[in-house]
């Protein structure tokens, strides 16, 4: 016997010790026509997602046929299906209480897997949300679930699984591998900072509540309407004033927030919320969020494996960053294919190139711009509030905000993008010069509460 066949089956029986039961055993644990002993089919469940990591598919296609056949029998194939659903049930809301939500679920599935199992996972998603019908859930939850259009379509007096299986075109053992798929997937994610408390579980030891609406949702509104005018302007002064009105509205309703809280002794913590960021160009994205939270008094985290950044801070500014990076993204996006595909002198394509420095460079002006409209801000409050009452509370701020990134992230590290496209980096640099910012402007004098 040659050495890696005696490595392999030394790991296939290191595995069946750790698995417990096995594949024939399970094939034998019940008569026909019997139900099947529910403890050893939800051992045989983690089993095969175990297994399904595994590099030697063997004993993997071996359980997983074990599974979908139930038995023979239409009866054990319902108690497979139930046990699967309840499983898989019971390790989604686990995945909740370890930071997870929705719309960070399906987002990694789908990255990592497939969207065939990103469908099956927002079944799952329908399912947990279904259970809690009574309790109020917060409005971003809530929105993801509905985003994700996370609702149950299928009967639950009958196997969801099948049903899924005949709406998907698969056969039982297709349908059958790939909840065990998201099953093993979902069981691997790490932890992610807790930003909110699981719906149903009031409580839960969340550090930071990102899950509440903004204070005033009809000011938001006001400013999302400003900007969607100031990005189909084609006219530069209109934009510029849609842009200073937004910052006149945000200005006021920050500060303003910050210094009635504080003369009211009340103690409001930073919050956090993750935001999305698509390839292409995910890393000069990701570096564009960062510097419009860091100019509205937030700090970002991008999680690169899974697709989206992290963005602490109060409360009303991160409604802010979500909205003006939503805005700037696509007049950056709208300015940079404008400018075309790219090729050098000798014919090859330097579009990819090109458009990650354009990206990149359009990020760091944009957040010089942001920085010198916060300081005329904070200049402007000063006059309104005294620069001893105001300074001192932005400072906290600041502190609070530093300590809850900390606190969420210990061991940070630091990231650069790489720019080899000069072209790009001037035209990105140019853009920028010409968005329309709803950064942080002059606070007039009404505003003092």
């Amino acid at each position: 016997m040659g050495t890696r066949n005696r490595e392999r089956r030394a790991a296939k029986k290191r595995r069946r010790e750790r698995s417990g039961p096995q594949p024939r055993a399970f094939s034998h644990g019940s008569s026909a026509g019997a139900p099947f002993d529910r403890a050893f089919l939800r051992e045989a469940i983690f089993a095969a997602a175990g297994l399904a990591r595994e590099p030697d598919p063997a004993e993997y296609q071996e359980l997983l046929t074990v599974l979908s056949e139930g038995g023979g029998t239409m009866a054990g194939r319902r108690v497979v299906d139930a046990e699967l659903s309840s499983v898989l049930a019971e390790v989604v809301r686990r995945t909740w209480r370890r930071g997870w939500q929705p719309d960070d679920l399906a987002r990694v599935v789908d990255r990592k897997l497939s969207a065939v199992h990103e469908a099956f996972v927002v079944d799952a998603i329908a399912a947990d949300a279904a259970v809690f019908p009574a309790v109020p859930v917060d409005s971003r939850w809530a929105g993801q679930i509905s985003g994700l259009g996370a609702e149950v379509w299928w009967s639950v007096q009958e196997s969801h699984l099948q049903q899924w299986a005949t709406r998907e075109g698969m056969v039982r053992v297709e349908a059958v591998a790939c909840a065990i798929g998201v099953l093993s997937f979902v069981l691997g994610l790490p932890a992610l900072p807790v930003l909110c408390d699981v719906p149903g579980e009031p409580g839960s030891g969340a550090r930071h509540s990102s899950c509440r609406s903004s204070h005033d949702p009809r000011l938001l509104d006001r400013v999302r309407g400003l900007l969607a005018k100031a990005e189909s302007t084609t006219f530069a002064e209109e934009a510029e004033a849609l842009s200073a009105k937004a910052q006149e509205l945000m200005a006021r309703h920050a500060i303003d927030e910050a210094m009635v809280a504080a003369a009211g002794g009340q103690s409001d913590a930073p919050v956090g919320i993750r935001i999305a960021i698509d390839d292409p160009y995910a890393s000069a994205k990701a570096l564009l969020l960062s510097e419009v939270a860091s100019a509205n008094g937030c700090r970002s985290v991008w999680g690169k494996d899974y697709g989206s950044t992290t963005v602490l801070g109060f409360e009303a500014d991160i409604d802010f960053v979500e909205v003006l990076y939503t805005s700037l993204l696509v007049q950056a996006t709208s300015a940079m294919v404008a400018t075309g595909s790219q090729i050098d002198r000798h014919g090859r394509s330097r579009t990819r190139s090109f458009r990650q420095s354009f990206l990149v460079s359009y990020a760091e002006r944009i957040g010089e711009r942001l920085r010198a409209a916060e300081a005329a801000s904070v200049a402007a409050a000063e006059e309104v509030y005294g620069r001893g009452a105001l300074l001192p509370v932005l400072a906290d701020r600041s502190t609070a905000v530093d300590a809850a990134c900390g606190s969420a992230f210990p061991g940070l590290t630091s990231y650069s993008v790489g720019v080899t496209n000069h072209a790009g980096w001037a035209a990105g640099a140019a853009a920028a010069e010409m968005a329309s910012l709803s950064g942080r402007q002059a606070v007039s004098a009404s505003a003092r509460a």
